[in-house]
Protein backbone atom coordinates (compact mmCIF):
# COMPACT_ATOMS: atom_id res chain seq x y z
CA UNK A 1 0.00 0.00 0.00
CA UNK A 2 1.26 3.47 -0.88
CA UNK A 3 1.43 6.27 1.70
CA UNK A 4 2.17 9.97 1.44
CA UNK A 5 4.00 11.97 4.07
CA UNK A 6 4.19 15.72 4.61
CA UNK A 7 6.88 17.17 6.89
CA UNK A 8 6.50 20.74 8.13
CA UNK A 9 10.13 21.46 8.99
CA UNK A 10 11.20 24.04 11.57
CA UNK A 11 14.48 24.89 13.28
CA UNK A 12 14.03 22.55 16.27
CA UNK A 13 10.94 20.46 15.59
CA UNK A 14 9.02 19.00 12.66
CA UNK A 15 5.38 18.04 12.33
CA UNK A 16 5.10 14.79 10.38
CA UNK A 17 1.82 13.61 8.86
CA UNK A 18 1.14 10.42 6.87
CA UNK A 19 -1.99 9.77 4.77
CA UNK A 20 -3.05 6.75 2.75
CA UNK A 21 -3.91 6.51 -0.95
CA UNK A 22 -7.47 7.68 -0.21
CA UNK A 23 -6.27 10.84 1.55
CA UNK A 24 -7.16 9.62 5.04
CA UNK A 25 -4.83 10.66 7.85
CA UNK A 26 -3.08 7.57 9.21
CA UNK A 27 -0.52 8.94 11.65
CA UNK A 28 0.92 12.27 12.74
CA UNK A 29 3.31 13.50 15.38
CA UNK A 30 5.37 16.53 16.36
CA UNK A 31 9.00 15.36 16.57
CA UNK A 32 12.33 16.83 17.53
CA UNK A 33 14.67 17.38 14.58
CA UNK A 34 16.41 14.05 14.99
CA UNK A 35 16.77 11.86 11.90
CA UNK A 36 16.62 8.66 13.98
CA UNK A 37 13.26 9.72 15.49
CA UNK A 38 11.80 10.52 12.08
CA UNK A 39 13.02 7.24 10.60
CA UNK A 40 11.50 5.38 13.54
CA UNK A 41 8.19 7.18 12.91
CA UNK A 42 8.22 6.12 9.25
CA UNK A 43 9.39 2.53 9.85
CA UNK A 44 5.89 0.94 10.04
CA UNK A 45 5.17 2.11 6.47
CA UNK A 46 8.27 0.53 4.96
CA UNK A 47 9.65 2.20 1.87
CA UNK A 48 6.20 2.57 0.28
CA UNK A 49 5.91 6.13 1.54
CA UNK A 50 6.55 9.22 -0.58
CA UNK A 51 7.70 12.29 1.33
CA UNK A 52 7.30 16.03 0.70
CA UNK A 53 9.29 18.65 2.62
CA UNK A 54 9.10 22.42 2.30
CA UNK A 55 12.40 23.97 1.16
CA UNK A 56 13.17 25.89 4.33
CA UNK A 57 16.70 27.08 5.09
CA UNK A 58 17.58 23.89 7.01
CA UNK A 59 16.45 21.15 4.62
CA UNK A 60 19.88 19.65 3.83
CA UNK A 61 20.15 17.19 6.72
CA UNK A 62 16.66 15.73 6.54
CA UNK A 63 16.48 15.38 2.74
CA UNK A 64 19.93 13.77 2.59
CA UNK A 65 19.16 11.46 5.50
CA UNK A 66 15.83 10.30 4.10
CA UNK A 67 17.19 9.78 0.58
CA UNK A 68 20.16 7.82 1.90
CA UNK A 69 17.67 5.66 3.82
CA UNK A 70 15.93 4.80 0.55
CA UNK A 71 12.89 7.11 0.63
CA UNK A 72 11.43 9.02 -2.31
CA UNK A 73 11.70 12.68 -1.25
CA UNK A 74 10.29 15.76 -2.98
CA UNK A 75 11.38 19.27 -2.02
CA UNK A 76 8.57 21.82 -2.30
CA UNK A 77 9.10 25.47 -3.28
CA UNK A 78 7.98 27.69 -0.42
CA UNK A 79 6.49 30.47 -2.53
CA UNK A 80 4.73 28.01 -4.82
CA UNK A 81 3.18 26.29 -1.80
CA UNK A 82 1.88 29.55 -0.38
CA UNK A 83 0.24 30.38 -3.71
CA UNK A 84 -1.54 27.03 -3.76
CA UNK A 85 -2.39 26.54 -0.08
CA UNK A 86 -2.74 30.10 1.20
CA UNK A 87 -5.26 29.94 4.01
CA UNK A 88 -6.62 32.16 6.75
CA UNK A 89 -5.87 29.55 9.39
CA UNK A 90 -2.31 28.21 9.26
CA UNK A 91 -0.84 25.70 11.71
CA UNK A 92 1.96 23.14 11.60
CA UNK A 93 -0.58 20.31 11.60
CA UNK A 94 -2.47 21.79 8.65
CA UNK A 95 0.73 22.53 6.72
CA UNK A 96 2.03 18.96 7.08
CA UNK A 97 -1.39 17.56 6.10
CA UNK A 98 -1.59 19.86 3.06
CA UNK A 99 1.90 18.81 1.94
CA UNK A 100 0.86 15.17 2.10
CA UNK A 101 -2.39 15.87 0.19
CA UNK A 102 -0.61 17.86 -2.54
CA UNK A 103 1.94 15.06 -2.92
CA UNK A 104 -0.85 12.50 -3.25
CA UNK A 105 -2.50 14.59 -5.99
CA UNK A 106 0.79 15.23 -7.81
CA UNK A 107 0.50 18.98 -7.23
CA UNK A 108 3.73 19.66 -5.32
CA UNK A 109 5.59 22.68 -6.80
CA UNK A 110 8.96 20.94 -6.82
CA UNK A 111 12.26 22.61 -6.04
CA UNK A 112 15.57 21.29 -7.34
CA UNK A 113 17.43 19.11 -4.84
CA UNK A 114 20.94 20.40 -5.41
CA UNK A 115 23.64 17.66 -5.40
CA UNK A 116 25.08 17.13 -1.93
CA UNK A 117 28.70 17.08 -3.05
CA UNK A 118 28.48 20.50 -4.73
CA UNK A 119 26.66 22.36 -1.95
CA UNK A 120 29.66 23.39 0.20
CA UNK A 121 31.39 25.30 -2.59
CA UNK A 122 28.13 26.83 -3.81
CA UNK A 123 27.38 28.03 -0.28
CA UNK A 124 30.89 29.46 0.07
CA UNK A 125 30.40 31.41 -3.17
CA UNK A 126 27.11 32.71 -1.80
CA UNK A 127 28.81 33.89 1.38
CA UNK A 128 31.39 35.69 -0.75
CA UNK A 129 28.60 37.38 -2.71
CA UNK A 130 27.09 38.44 0.62
CA UNK A 131 30.37 40.06 1.67
CA UNK A 132 30.57 41.91 -1.65
CA UNK A 133 27.01 43.16 -1.10
CA UNK A 134 27.85 44.32 2.43
CA UNK A 135 30.85 46.24 1.11
CA UNK A 136 28.70 47.90 -1.56
CA UNK A 137 26.23 48.94 1.15
CA UNK A 138 29.09 50.51 3.11
CA UNK A 139 30.12 52.60 0.10
CA UNK A 140 26.49 53.58 -0.37
CA UNK A 141 26.31 54.67 3.27
CA UNK A 142 29.32 56.96 2.73
CA UNK A 143 27.67 58.56 -0.29
CA UNK A 144 24.51 59.20 1.74
CA UNK A 145 26.51 61.09 4.37
CA UNK A 146 28.14 63.22 1.66
CA UNK A 147 24.80 63.96 0.00
CA UNK A 148 23.43 65.34 3.28
CA UNK A 149 26.02 68.11 3.05
CA UNK A 150 25.82 68.58 -0.71
CA UNK A 151 29.15 66.84 -1.35
CA UNK A 152 28.01 65.13 -4.53
CA UNK A 153 31.04 65.80 -6.70
CA UNK A 154 33.00 62.66 -5.74
CA UNK A 155 32.96 59.86 -8.28
CA UNK A 156 32.51 56.21 -7.30
CA UNK A 157 36.23 55.66 -7.88
CA UNK A 158 37.16 58.56 -5.59
CA UNK A 159 34.86 57.28 -2.85
CA UNK A 160 36.54 53.86 -3.06
CA UNK A 161 39.98 55.48 -2.71
CA UNK A 162 39.15 57.42 0.47
CA UNK A 163 41.50 57.11 3.45
CA UNK A 164 40.68 57.92 7.11
CA UNK A 165 42.99 60.94 6.94
CA UNK A 166 40.95 62.37 4.05
CA UNK A 167 38.08 63.15 6.43
CA UNK A 168 40.19 65.78 8.19
CA UNK A 169 39.36 68.17 5.35
CA UNK A 170 35.81 66.99 4.54
CA UNK A 171 33.33 69.67 5.73
CA UNK A 172 31.01 67.47 7.79
CA UNK A 173 30.46 67.33 11.59
CA UNK A 174 33.13 65.54 13.62
CA UNK A 175 30.62 62.94 14.84
CA UNK A 176 29.93 61.91 11.25
CA UNK A 177 33.63 61.95 10.41
CA UNK A 178 34.20 59.36 13.14
CA UNK A 179 31.31 57.30 11.79
CA UNK A 180 32.70 57.47 8.24
CA UNK A 181 36.09 56.29 9.48
CA UNK A 182 34.34 53.33 11.11
CA UNK A 183 32.72 52.52 7.76
CA UNK A 184 36.14 52.64 6.06
CA UNK A 185 37.49 50.22 8.67
CA UNK A 186 34.56 47.89 7.98
CA UNK A 187 35.22 48.15 4.22
CA UNK A 188 38.88 47.23 4.81
CA UNK A 189 37.86 44.19 6.87
CA UNK A 190 35.35 43.05 4.24
CA UNK A 191 37.87 43.58 1.43
CA UNK A 192 40.46 41.45 3.25
CA UNK A 193 37.91 38.67 3.77
CA UNK A 194 36.85 38.82 0.11
CA UNK A 195 40.50 38.66 -0.98
CA UNK A 196 41.06 35.58 1.21
CA UNK A 197 38.06 33.85 -0.32
CA UNK A 198 39.18 34.84 -3.83
CA UNK A 199 42.59 33.31 -3.20
CA UNK A 200 40.98 30.07 -2.03
CA UNK A 201 38.47 29.95 -4.89
CA UNK A 202 41.09 30.62 -7.56
CA UNK A 203 42.85 27.46 -6.41
CA UNK A 204 39.71 25.39 -7.02
CA UNK A 205 40.38 23.22 -10.05
CA UNK A 206 37.45 22.19 -12.23
CA UNK A 207 38.04 19.90 -15.18
CA UNK A 208 34.41 20.01 -16.30
CA UNK A 209 34.35 21.23 -19.94
CA UNK A 210 31.12 23.11 -19.18
CA UNK A 211 32.93 25.33 -16.69
CA UNK A 212 35.66 26.10 -19.22
CA UNK A 213 32.94 27.09 -21.70
CA UNK A 214 31.47 29.52 -19.16
CA UNK A 215 34.83 31.29 -18.88
CA UNK A 216 34.49 32.36 -22.53
CA UNK A 217 31.44 34.48 -21.64
CA UNK A 218 32.01 38.25 -21.81
CA UNK A 219 32.64 39.76 -18.39
CA UNK A 220 33.00 36.38 -16.68
CA UNK A 221 36.25 35.83 -14.81
CA UNK A 222 37.17 32.77 -12.76
CA UNK A 223 35.26 33.42 -9.52
CA UNK A 224 32.18 34.74 -11.33
CA UNK A 225 32.34 31.69 -13.59
CA UNK A 226 32.36 29.44 -10.51
CA UNK A 227 29.31 31.26 -9.18
CA UNK A 228 27.35 30.78 -12.41
CA UNK A 229 28.46 27.14 -12.74
CA UNK A 230 27.50 26.16 -9.21
CA UNK A 231 24.24 28.11 -9.11
CA UNK A 232 22.96 26.56 -12.34
CA UNK A 233 23.89 23.00 -11.47
CA UNK A 234 22.29 20.76 -14.10
CA UNK A 235 21.26 22.81 -17.15
CA UNK A 236 19.08 19.86 -18.19
CA UNK A 237 16.49 20.82 -15.57
CA UNK A 238 15.48 23.77 -17.76
CA UNK A 239 13.28 22.94 -20.75
CA UNK A 240 13.68 26.27 -22.54
CA UNK A 241 15.74 29.44 -22.60
CA UNK A 242 12.70 31.37 -21.36
CA UNK A 243 12.38 29.13 -18.34
CA UNK A 244 16.09 29.58 -17.61
CA UNK A 245 15.96 33.38 -17.94
CA UNK A 246 12.93 33.48 -15.67
CA UNK A 247 14.79 31.38 -13.09
CA UNK A 248 17.63 33.91 -13.29
CA UNK A 249 15.13 36.68 -12.44
CA UNK A 250 15.93 38.49 -15.67
CA UNK A 251 12.40 38.52 -17.09
CA UNK A 252 10.31 41.60 -16.19
CA UNK A 253 6.94 41.08 -14.59
CA UNK A 254 3.74 41.90 -16.47
CA UNK A 255 0.52 43.19 -14.97
CA UNK A 256 -2.38 43.01 -17.43
CA UNK A 257 -5.97 44.11 -16.99
CA UNK A 258 -8.25 44.27 -20.03
CA UNK A 259 -6.29 46.17 -22.70
CA UNK A 260 -3.84 47.72 -20.23
CA UNK A 261 -0.42 46.12 -19.89
CA UNK A 262 2.18 47.30 -17.41
CA UNK A 263 5.70 45.94 -17.21
CA UNK A 264 7.66 46.16 -14.04
CA UNK A 265 9.39 44.19 -11.34
CA UNK A 266 9.24 40.43 -11.39
CA UNK A 267 8.30 38.25 -8.44
CA UNK A 268 10.76 36.97 -5.88
CA UNK A 269 10.76 33.54 -7.51
CA UNK A 270 14.01 32.31 -8.97
CA UNK A 271 17.68 32.60 -8.12
CA UNK A 272 18.84 36.07 -7.10
CA UNK A 273 22.48 34.93 -7.06
CA UNK A 274 22.31 34.24 -10.80
CA UNK A 275 20.68 37.61 -11.40
CA UNK A 276 23.53 39.25 -9.51
CA UNK A 277 26.17 37.20 -11.38
CA UNK A 278 24.83 37.97 -14.86
CA UNK A 279 24.38 41.65 -13.98
CA UNK A 280 28.00 41.76 -12.82
CA UNK A 281 29.06 40.10 -16.07
CA UNK A 282 27.12 42.71 -18.07
CA UNK A 283 28.76 45.56 -16.14
CA UNK A 284 32.22 44.16 -16.91
CA UNK A 285 31.47 43.14 -20.50
CA UNK A 286 30.68 46.68 -21.70
CA UNK A 287 34.22 47.74 -20.77
CA UNK A 288 35.90 45.33 -23.16
CA UNK A 289 33.32 44.45 -25.83
CA UNK A 290 32.40 47.44 -28.05
CA UNK A 291 29.45 45.58 -29.59
CA UNK A 292 27.97 44.85 -26.18
CA UNK A 293 28.55 48.43 -25.05
CA UNK A 294 26.78 49.69 -28.17
CA UNK A 295 23.85 47.35 -27.44
CA UNK A 296 23.65 48.57 -23.83
CA UNK A 297 23.84 52.24 -24.85
CA UNK A 298 21.14 51.77 -27.50
CA UNK A 299 18.69 50.54 -24.87
CA UNK A 300 19.77 53.18 -22.36
CA UNK A 301 19.12 55.97 -24.88
CA UNK A 302 15.55 54.75 -25.36
CA UNK A 303 14.81 55.55 -21.73
CA UNK A 304 14.90 58.58 -19.49
CA UNK A 305 15.97 59.07 -15.92
CA UNK A 306 18.66 57.69 -13.65
CA UNK A 307 17.46 54.11 -14.06
CA UNK A 308 18.12 54.05 -17.83
CA UNK A 309 21.62 52.53 -17.57
CA UNK A 310 20.51 50.07 -14.89
CA UNK A 311 17.60 48.83 -17.01
CA UNK A 312 19.84 48.59 -20.09
CA UNK A 313 22.38 46.55 -18.09
CA UNK A 314 19.60 44.16 -17.05
CA UNK A 315 18.62 43.73 -20.70
CA UNK A 316 22.23 42.92 -21.56
CA UNK A 317 22.43 40.53 -18.58
CA UNK A 318 19.32 38.79 -19.97
CA UNK A 319 21.08 38.48 -23.33
CA UNK A 320 24.19 36.96 -21.71
CA UNK A 321 22.03 34.53 -19.71
CA UNK A 322 20.32 33.38 -22.91
CA UNK A 323 23.73 32.80 -24.47
CA UNK A 324 24.79 30.82 -21.39
CA UNK A 325 21.80 28.49 -21.74
CA UNK A 326 22.58 27.66 -25.38
CA UNK A 327 26.32 27.32 -24.72
CA UNK A 328 25.77 24.83 -21.91
CA UNK A 329 23.12 22.88 -23.83
CA UNK A 330 25.21 22.65 -27.00
CA UNK A 331 28.65 22.47 -25.38
CA UNK A 332 30.07 25.37 -27.42
CA UNK A 333 32.05 28.49 -26.40
CA UNK A 334 30.73 32.05 -26.60
CA UNK A 335 30.21 33.43 -30.10
CA UNK A 336 29.54 37.16 -30.29
CA UNK A 337 28.07 36.85 -33.78
CA UNK A 338 25.41 34.41 -32.54
CA UNK A 339 24.53 36.69 -29.63
CA UNK A 340 23.25 39.35 -32.01
CA UNK A 341 22.41 37.05 -34.90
Amino acid sequence: MTFYCGIDLHSKKSHVCVIDKDGKKVKEENLNNDLALILQFLKPFGKDVHIAIESTINWYWIVDGLQESGYDVRLARTLGLHMITGAKVKTDRRDAFKLAKLLRMGEIPEAYIYPKEKRPLRDLLRRRAGLVQQRAECYSSLRVQFMKYNLNTMSDTEVKQLLPSDFDIVPIPQELKDYCVMILQRIELLSNQIDELNTYLKNVTLEDPTFKILLTLPGVLYVLGLTIYYEIGDIGRFDSVRQFASYCRLVPGISQSSDKVKRGKGSNQGNHYLKWAFTQAANLAVRYYPTLRKFRDKHANRRKGKAAIMIANCILAHKIANATFHMMKEGVPFDEAKLFG
